[in-house]
């Protein structure tokens, strides 16, 4: 795994992007922290977390095109730089400020998270080649796992030693480091400009990717699937987790963040060995391993059982992230990386930003347990939902089959089939 480093290239972006995760896992508990004051904490998180994700899902789909038409380390350097407006407004703003100016920031935050993912996976891919692919996909997940348990852990150390502020100054910081790192990387253009200039615009590019997607019903089906979970399971519990947590101080809930990316961590390194003829069905029931925290949570329970839960949980996700992802990686070209990936992460957060902000204002009209128990349900039946589809058991069917999943009234376009038809990689 840890061998791609080597690669001159790869190293340098990794090294980057490393201490820039670090930096979100500090955002990530200091900015609960940060609005925690408020007498409407629980509507003001929501409101921006709710309007981050707009942003993400606003850009999204256009960030996947961009990162397969110009340099990758470009539209990483633009994503940096929307964050750190958005950011830094925040803290000239104050922790008081109106949830209309939050909803703003948080598009404008969301916007440079949604342009930057599909890039950034994408670009660590390609510096890697095909022959390294499934090794630069295990470490950049380790490390968005390990930076997981970090950042929390700094940010719930600066929030306490001196305020939530300094936590949200150290991710500007660790934005700038990323920038730097990317100065003239010059990596390889994925097409040429005539390339471009045949495929048409970003729009026309965009949809080439939703035709690919949709042509395969299996992949289609656990992006939908993921939709369904995201909003109404990981929303609600975005804002349940640091509402109930916060009260109990800012180790409580760097705890809880901090055992979700450790359980997390430690799947990640094990998961790529798994080897079985269902990869898709033991992808999909990991994520019941969510349903202990969400019933601990709930229960009020003491903290050291929400903080196991949270290990469990977060190891059961990582299982699904890698067999998912491995499929993903293994069944697209290289220059439909950057779209296909956007669509996953687009459908993912389709709904999140309503359901989010519902969430945070039903906190203030029913009880944490009526809000929990409504997400373990709904964990259950969108597991269920999804397992009878042909092809999700096995994460595909085989490659000379998989073009033949694109039904008649439904056949992507000629750009995208002469893709899928001419880079096709096997198992």
């Amino acid at each position: 795994m840890f061998s791609v480093l080597r690669i001159p290239k790869l190293g340098r972006v990794w090294a980057g992007q490393f201490v820039s995760m670090i930096g979100d896992g500090v955002y990530a508990v200091t900015v609960s922290l940060y609005l925690l004051p408020r007498a409407d904490a629980a509507q003001a998180l929501g409101t921006l977390l709710a309007a981050t994700a707009l942003g993400s899902i606003v850009t999204l789909v256009l960030g996947g095109a961009l990162a397969d038409r110009i340099r990758r380390s470009v539209v990483i350097c633009a994503a940096d730089l929307l964050r750190i407006l958005g950011i830094g407004a925040l803290l000239l703003s104050g922790p008081d400020t109106s949830l209309w100016l939050l909803a703003f920031l948080g598009v404008v935050f969301g916007c440079g998270a949604g342009i930057h993912r599909p890039a950034y996976t994408a670009l660590i891919a390609q510096l890697a080649g095909r022959d390294n692919r499934r090794e630069a996909s295990a470490l950049r997940a380790a490390t968005s796992r390990f930076t997981g348990i970090i950042g929390p852990v700094v940010g719930g150390a600066v929030a306490a030693s001196w305020s939530p502020g300094r936590g949200l100054l150290i991710n500007i910081i660790t934005f700038v480091f990323s920038i730097a790192t990317l100065a003239k990387l010059n990596e390889p253009s994925v097409n040429s400009r005539k390339d471009n200039a045949e495929r048409g615009g970003l729009v026309r590019e965009a949809l080439d990717g939703v035709a690919y997607v949709r042509g395969r019903r299996w992949m289609f089906a656990i992006m939908l699937q993921g939709t369904a979970q995201a909003a109404l399971v990981i929303a609600p519990m975005a804002v349940v987790v640091p509402m109930a947590m916060g009260g109990r101080g800012p180790a409580a809930l760097s705890l809880v963040t901090s055992a979700t990316a450790c359980g997390a961590l430690a799947a990640t390194l094990t998961a790529a060995r798994i080897r079985s003829r269902r990869p898709g069905t033991i992808a999909m029931l990991g994520l019941l391993c969510e349903l202990p925290q969400i019933v601990a949570v709930a229960a009020d329970a003491p903290t050291e059982w929400i903080v196991t839960f949270s290990f469990l949980a977060g190891a059961g996700a990582s299982v699904f992230a890698v067999l998912w992802g491995a499929a993903l990686q293994e069944r697209t070209p290289d220059a439909m990386l950057g779209r296909v990936y956007a669509l996953d992460a687009l459908l993912t957060q389709a709904l999140m930003p309503v359901c989010t902000a519902a969430a945070g204002f039903l906190l203030g009209l029913l009880p944490i347990s009526a809000v929990t128990s409504f997400a373990a349900c709904a964990l259950l039946l969108t597991v269920a939902a999804v397992l009878p589809v042909p092809g999700v058991a096995a994460l595909g069917v085989p490659p000379k089959n998989d073009d033949a999943e694109v039904t008649p009234d439904r056949k992507p376009s000629a750009q995208a089939r002469n893709q899928a038809g001419g880079g096709q990689p096997s198992h």
